[in-house]
């Protein structure tokens, strides 16, 4: 950080502060329930769900909201069948839950937070120290706002997913051919991303394996059904090396915005070891 602060507090003398500093004005949803206000949110939970300052407070903002709220013993917290202590990290999870979902389901509120970036965020009202047991600690919220500006955009995190996932993440196309080849199907079967995109998964098949394969492949992209997805499934793959190994694979189909298949996504793991030593133990028990 460059050591400029930003104090997210209506106090704030920075218009990011201000316009982050308040929970109002930001209708959103959460588990399908309709919220005018992260702040309406927080009261509301308050009371159970028979109670009316409840869905007053789910339909208000900023000091109304607050107000709504004056009559709650703050014991609990309630959503959905739940009841929560109030104060608990049950709660804070909770809160930040409905915090997240306002941001994402508001983009003029991210180009604010966007525009922090390089700044640490800090929240100083002024008002002394904040209750023991809160809805949200200031140093909690400042994280989740924290957080939420530095997450990679979607692209780059999902890249990030599939590429530091450990188990082998393959997909390929229509045709068979190799699209996506992660770092730990590199690692499974000894090819690098330059020598597998491209080829055909005949590349980690065993050939005595591949009439089987390709039928049920094309019956697969031709239907849109899949009757082994989301299976694991034991089955041989073939190494760079000539070596084979057992691999458990969960394969489903990939299809576009249309419902058509395009492709194919497989999750690999090598469990040689295993199988192995089950057979081993099965042959000493005979």
């Amino acid at each position: 950080m460059t050591g400029k602060t930003i104090n997210i507090a209506f106090t704030s003398d920075d218009w990011r502060g201000v316009a982050l500093s308040n929970f109002s004005l930001s209708p959103f949803r959460l588990d399908g329930v309709a919220l005018a206000s992260v702040e309406g949110f927080i009261q509301g939970i308050k009371f159970p769900p028979a109670h009316p300052a409840r869905g007053r407070a789910f339909e208000s903002w900023a000091w109304e909201a607050k107000q709504c709220g004056q009559g709650a013993d703050k014991r609990w917290a309630y959503w959905g069948e739940t009841r929560i202590e109030f104060g608990s990290p049950g709660h804070h999870r909770l809160v930040e839950r409905a915090l997240r979902a306002r941001f994402a389901q508001n983009e003029g509120l991210r180009g604010v937070l966007r525009a922090t970036r390089g700044c640490d965020i800090v929240h100083q009202t002024g008002e002394g120290p904040e209750p023991e047991r809160t809805s949200l600690p200031a140093a909690l919220f400042c994280r989740i706002l924290s957080d939420i500006r530095d997450m990679p955009a979607a692209p780059d995190l999902a890249e990030r997913i599939i590429e530091q996932t450990t188990d082998a993440l393959i997909y390929a196309d229509r045709t068979g051919r190799i699209v996506r080849w992660n770092q730990a199907a590199g690692r499974l079967f000894g090819f690098s991303g330059d020598e597998a995109l491209g080829a055909s998964l005949d590349l980690i098949i065993p050939e005595h394996l591949r009439a089987a394969h390709w039928a049920g492949y094309d019956a697969a992209l031709a239907s849109g059904r899949m009757k082994l997805e989301g299976r694991p499934t034991l089955t041989r793959g073939v190494k760079k090396d000539g070596g084979k190994c057992y691999v458990e694979m969960t394969f489903a189909l990939v299809k576009d915005e249309t419902g058509a298949a395009i492709g194919s996504v497989a999750m690999a793991r090598d469990v040689t070891a295993r199988v192995e030593a089950e057979r081993a133990r099965r042959a000493g028990a005979q």
